[in-house]
C-alpha cells in the first residue's frame, strides 16, 4: 500500500504529526489467514470500531458473516425497490452507530459448525475454541496468577535457564490469543516486584511466564499432573489430518501453477 498518498491526504485534513498504526497495534484484532476474506474483515473491523462493541468474531465465522451482510443489505436497502434505497437509516441503525445496540451476527457454535462446514474448518474451530478456553482461564479467571506470583517470588522454575535463549516455546496457534496472553503477562510482571534477573522483558515473558502459565492452566483444566501438562505444552498445537491434507492441496496447487512438481 502506498502510504504517501494517505499521509498527504491527512495533512490536508488536519495539519500536525500523524502516527501510522497497523493491525498489530490493536489488541485482540482478529487475524486473517486466507486471501479471500479481505473485504469482509474490513467491514467487520469498521463496524466493530465505530460501534465500540469489540472484535467479537473469528475467521471461522466468515461464511456466516457473509450471509449476514447479504441479508442486511437486502433488507435495509430494499434491493427490489429503487425508491427506498436509503430507507435503512432507522432507529436501529442509529443505535448501532452510537454503540447502544450490539449487532447480532453470531450463531451458537453447535449451529455454526454444521455438516456443510469442511472438516478442516471444523478442526480449526475446535482448536480455536479450546485455545480461547485456556487463555480465558489464565486471563479472565486469573487461574494461573498465584502460580506465576510464586515464580516471580523465587519459586523454582525449569524455564528460567531459557531467559537468555532465542527459543520461544509455542503452544497457542491463534495470534489473537497470543496477544491477549502476552498483554496479561506483561501486566502481571510490571505489577509484581521480583528479585529475578533478566535484561529482556519480552524474552522473559515468552520463555518463562508463558510456559509456566499455560502448563499450570493445562494441568487444572485437563486434570493432569504438571509433568503431564508440560508434555502436552511441548508437543505444541495439535493439527487434524484434514488440515494437513488441505495444506498439502494448496501447496500442490501453487506448485502446479508454477510448473513444478509436488513430492
Amino acid at each position: 500500500m502506498n502510504t504517501s498518498y494517505y499521509v498527504h491526504l491527512a495533512q490536508k485534513i488536519d495539519h500536525g504529526s500523524w502516527t501510522e498504526k497497523t493491525g498489530h497495534d490493536i489488541v485482540g484484532l482478529p487475524r486473517q489467514n486466507f486471501g479471500n476474506d479481505c473485504g469482509i474483515f474490513l467491514l467487520m473491523y469498521t463496524l466493530c470500531i465505530v460501534t465500540g462493541v469489540g472484535f467479537d468474531f473469528h475467521e471461522m465465522d466468515m461464511p456466516l458473516i457473509r450471509q449476514w451482510w447479504c441479508r442486511l443489505l437486502m433488507e435495509r436497502f430494499k434491493i427490489e425497490g429503487h425508491g427506498q434505497r436509503f430507507a435503512f437509516w432507522t432507529d436501529e441503525a442509529r443505535s448501532l452507530v452510537q454503540g447502544t445496540l450490539q449487532p447480532v451476527y453470531r450463531v451458537p457454535r453447535s449451529k455454526a459448525v454444521s455438516k456443510n462446514v469442511p472438516v478442516h474448518i471444523k478442526a480449526v474451530s475446535d482448536r480455536t475454541t479450546e485455545e480461547k478456553r485456556l487463555v480465558d482461564f489464565i486471563v479472565k479467571l486469573q487461574g494461573s496468577e498465584e502460580h506465576l506470583l510464586g515464580v516471580l517470588n523465587g519459586k523454582p522454575s525449569k524455564w528460567l535457564h531459557n531467559v537468555t535463549s532465542s527459543r520461544v516455546p509455542v503452544y497457542l496457534d491463534s495470534e489473537e490469543q497470543q496477544d491477549i496472553l502476552f498483554s496479561y503477562l506483561r501486566g502481571v510482571l510490571d505489577g509484581t516486584p521480583t528479585q529475578l534477573s533478566f535484561t529482556d522483558e519480552v524474552q522473559f515473558i515468552c520463555n518463562v511466564l508463558v510456559p509456566e502459565a499455560i502448563i499450570y492452566a493445562l494441568s487444572v483444566l485437563r486434570n493432569l499432573s504438571l509433568q503431564e501438562a508440560e508434555r502436552v505444552f511441548l508437543s505444541g498445537p495439535q493439527y487434524d489430518y484434514s488440515e494437513r491434507e488441505e495444506f498439502n492441496r494448496k501447496i500442490e496447487k501453487q506448485l502446479r501453477k508454477e510448473g513444478r512438481s509436488f513430492n
